[in-house]
C-alpha cells in the first residue's frame, strides 16, 4: 500500500507530466490529455496533502494545514501574475509550462527524499 506521501508525490508526477503534455502535443488532444492529468488527480494531491499534515503534527494540525492553505492561495495568485507577465513573449506560454512542470517534479522528488 503507498503512503500518503507517496501518493502526494505521485500525484505531483502525473499532474508535471499533464502540464507539459501541450508543449508536445498541441491541439485538443492535449488539452484533453492535460485536463485528465492536472484534474484527475487535483483532490487526491490535496487530500493525500492534507492527510501527510494530520500525521506529522500528532493531532494538531491545524497551523501546519492553515500554512499549506495559505501556500496555496500565493500559488493562486501568483501563478496568473507570472503567466500574464511572460505572455508578452512569444514563448511565454511555454516558459510557463516549462516551468510549473518542473516546479511539480521537484517537489515530488523533495516529497520522495524526506
Amino acid at each position: 500500500m503507498l503512503s500518503n506521501r507517496r501518493i502526494w508525490a505521485l500525484g505531483h508526477l502525473i499532474m508535471a507530466f499533464g502540464v507539459a503534455v501541450p508543449l508536445v502535443w498541441p491541439g485538443i488532444g492535449g488539452i484533453i490529455a492535460a485536463s485528465l492529468c492536472v484534474g484527475g488527480t487535483f483532490m487526491v494531491v490535496t487530500l493525500s496533502g492534507l492527510q501527510e499534515a494530520q500525521r506529522l503534527a500528532e493531532g494538531n494540525s491545524a497551523r501546519l494545514i492553515a500554512g499549506m492553505t495559505t501556500a496555496f492561495a500565493v500559488g493562486q495568485v501568483l501563478g496568473p501574475i507570472l503567466i500574464g507577465v511572460l505572455a508578452g513573449n512569444p514563448s511565454g506560454l511555454q516558459v510557463s509550462l516549462i516551468v510549473a512542470s518542473l516546479s511539480l517534479i521537484a517537489t515530488a522528488v523533495v516529497l520522495l527524499r524526506r
